[in-house]
């Protein structure tokens, strides 16, 4: 390796070692149209093609997001946002099928309509979902 690429090489890792710990804190909290909160599920952030960060969904409807480790905020940057595994429990000692709450627009970036600007105001990123036109209770 020549004397320049090894030069370059060092300059890279120190900023990769720089760049880490740079995440913001952010929080949320994941209602329904009627401000009913979702009690269960996950809310994910994408940036770009190859990364994403997730906030799981507290019975409150709040969450945190994490990157790496739990709760330990997501890089700057814009993201789109999304959500999962928002659905109504079967009754007890039924099997079958989850039943989800939130429209299907929500589950997927590239429909939900959700975008975040990371730092977000107050660190905080509220997300309202419009239920499911046929599974909603």
């Amino acid at each position: 390796m020549n004397r320049y690429a090894f030069i370059l090489l060092c300059l890279l890792v120190c900023l990769v070692v720089v760049g880490c710990g740079k995440n913001k804190k952010l929080t949320g909290k994941v209602t329904f149209t009627d401000g009913t909160p979702a009690k269960s599920g996950k809310v994910i952030f994408l940036q770009g093609d190859n990364f994403m960060a997730t906030g799981e969904i507290k019975p409150d409807g709040s969450y945190k997001m994490s990157s790496e480790r739990e709760n330990d905020g997501i890089p700057p940057g814009d993201y789109k946002v999304y959500v999962s595994s928002i659905f109504k429990p079967p009754p007890a000692g039924v099997m079958a099928m989850p039943v989800s709450l939130c429209d299907p627009k929500f589950e997927n970036p590239d429909t939900s309509g959700l975008k975040c600007k990371v730092p977000a105001p107050g660190n905080k990123y509220d997300i309202v979902l419009e239920p499911h036109p046929k599974h909603y209770p």
